[in-house]
């Protein structure tokens, strides 16, 4: 039995808060001085994270929902870098 609690996507308030999140991060890599970033993953429908570290969870972590639709979360990053392009 899959255990999903967000069987129709992220309510709009989880978004944001993944958002903000992502956004967070993101500052303190430029902040850092981190020039690269990895992402094991592309949409949330094929991420690793889905069965770990509970069989049959699903989860949502990734900048693309599950169709491959943009997040709030990727337009928090584009943002982040836009504001620190250049310094």
């Amino acid at each position: 039995m899959a255990t999903n609690i967000y069987p129709d996507g992220l309510p709009a308030e989880v978004q944001q808060r993944l958002a903000q999140r992502y956004a967070d991060v993101f500052r303190l890599f430029l902040k850092h001085g981190v020039g690269r970033v990895t992402f094991w993953g592309v949409t949330d429908a094929t991420t690793w994270l889905h069965d770990f570290p509970i069989p049959g969870r699903v989860n949502y972590p990734l900048l693309w929902d599950h169709r491959g639709r943009e997040k709030p979360a990727l337009d928090a990053v584009v943002e982040v870098l836009r504001k620190n392009a250049g310094r």
